[in-house]
């Protein structure tokens, strides 16, 4: 197996940042919520998902260590649902490998309103997962999986758009790991997201010249004829960058467009370590990005970028500052240690949903919450 060396003080500093990154309580009661939104702006976050044993769940047994990456589909005219997929570990990855991150495997939970009395759907797997590690060893998605991303094909068909880890060992410090290796793969539902068979192999190598893997893929459809757009990070073994890629046959081969938004040049900018997770929504006549930033510290924020649609060019906003902070806003003390893998949605009314996930410090497990900013605009005092 290929070894990849970085300097032990960059590798660990890489692990503690990506560890902390990348933890239900089920009929939440939610106060002072609004007509439009369904959250005041001043209502502070709580957990909307929790791992399954803080809630008595002896079905779904998988994300019994950690739940993030909330990938939300609103109800639409082929399902009456809200639909949470997201992904999970009971404390290690497949066949024993120590996990550095929430990943291993994914799962679905639904709701009447997208807010609060979230079910978790036993999924096939005997740990009630729904998509899960490749049990063959060698293959590229053996070590660990999480949803990326889950877009509606037609009545019938969902696509989920995944990545996993292999057993490729990288070397980091004095040590290596393995699961870091990381390409995005694709499987199809027709059952409305409970049952998924995976494609043959993956449909987005990693690029040694972006980093040592591709990950985390979100997909962008338009209406017109347009190529789709999936946007994706990397990690150079010292900076976390977003590139893109397109395709014209409707997600069946891809081909990159190259870098698309990266950190702050400043030391002291929020994201000078770099972006990594991210989602995009149509707002305001382009597309709005929520991504993850690091610190040079390691504290993880959350900032937004703005596209015009017949652009590919980004610009941040909010002057480059955050608009969401660890235990800060509306963010209650469940998210004081980090803050991360943001989805945002756009309502009908124009009011924004973000759904994230967020711990409380080292000895807490990840959880998922949602915060609202009614009026649509991303500043900080917004939500």
């Amino acid at each position: 197996m290929r070894l990849l060396s970085f300097s032990f003080h960059t590798a660990m500093s890489a692990l503690l940042m990506m560890k902390i990154s990348l933890g239900s309580a089920f009929s939440v009661e939610v106060p002072s919520t609004s007509a439009n939104s369904g959250l005041s702006t001043t209502t502070l976050s709580t957990p909307i998902l929790t791992p399954s044993d803080e809630e008595g769940n002896d079905v779904v047994s998988f994300d019994t260590g950690c739940v993030a990456n909330p990938v939300v589909l609103p109800p639409d005219e082929y399902c009456s649902e809200w639909q949470c997929y997201y992904y999970g570990n009971a404390g290690s990855w497949n066949f024993g490998h120590k996990c550095f991150l929430p990943t291993g495997s994914s799962g679905l939970a639904v709701s009447e309103d997208g807010l609060s009395s979230w079910t978790k759907i036993a999924g096939e797997e005997a740990d009630g997962s729904i998509l899960k590690p490749s049990s063959e060893s060698e293959d590229w998605d053996s070590v660990q999986t999480g949803v990326g991303d889950v877009i509606r094909i037609n009545r019938d068909e969902l696509h989920m758009y995944y990545f996993g880890g292999s057993n490729e060992e990288i070397s980091m410090g004095p040590g290596s790991i393995v699961g870091f290796r990381m390409r995005i793969g694709r499987a199809k539902s027709k059952d409305n997201g409970r049952t998924w068979t995976k494609d043959d192999g993956f449909v987005l190598d990693y690029d040694e010249s972006e980093g040592i893997f591709a990950s985390w893929p979100r997909i962008v459809r338009f209406e017109e004829h347009r190529p789709w757009k999936m946007y994706y990070h990397s990690f150079d073994g010292s900076k976390w960058r977003v590139f893109g890629a397109e395709s014209s046959d409707e997600g069946d081969t891809w081909t990159r467009t190259g870098l698309v938004l990266e950190g702050g040049e400043s030391e002291d900018a929020f994201d000078f370590s770099g972006i990594g997770t991210r989602s995009i929504t149509k707002w305001r006549d382009g597309l709005l990005m929520i991504y993850e930033g690091v610190a040079s510290s390691g504290t993880h924020r959350l900032g937004a970028a703005f596209c015009d649609i017949e652009s590919n060019t980004w610009k941040k906003l909010n002057e480059g500052e955050p608009i969401l902070e660890p235990g800060k806003g509306p963010l209650g003390e469940w998210t004081k240690q980090v803050v991360g893998t943001p989805y945002v949605i756009t309502m009908p009314d124009s009011s924004l949903r973000v759904y994230h996930c967020a711990k409380d410090g080292p000895q807490g497990k990840m959880k998922i919450g949602v915060v609202v900013s009614p009026t649509g605009d991303i500043e900080a005092d917004c939500w």
